[in-house]
């Protein structure tokens, strides 16, 4: 018989990326992923089925939509996504809107 291998403890997927540095990555993706719930939770079911928070930075939320139409649709709740960002405590003062070609609508609230 040979000798017994040395017991090595499993790593969480998360664990394993804290060493290579992208913990803050997959953090900040998660930060983004619960903003964009929240920020679309007051929209209308069929326009949040069709846009996503794709950014935040410096005060501008940068949202991606399917097409030009929902841009358009978005665009008219600018106001209103901005107040429910201040009121939840984010100091967001713009919102730019792109179009994702790639982009896949979905519901995921």
């Amino acid at each position: 018989m040979g000798a017994d291998k040395p017991f090595k403890p499993e790593r969480s997927a998360l664990q394993a990326l804290e060493q290579t540095g992208l913990a803050a990555l997959v953090a900040r993706a998660g930060e983004l992923a619960s903003l964009d719930r929240l920020l679309r939770r007051n929209l209308p079911e069929a326009l949040a089925k069709q846009c996503r928070l794709g950014a935040w930075r410096e005060g501008r939320l940068v949202f991606q939509v399917s097409n030009p139409v929902w841009k358009n649709k978005l665009r008219l709740h600018s106001r209103e996504i901005l107040d429910h960002a201040n009121a939840l405590g984010l100091p967001a003062r713009e919102i730019r809107i792109t179009i994702d070609l790639a982009f896949q609508p979905g519901d995921d609230r």
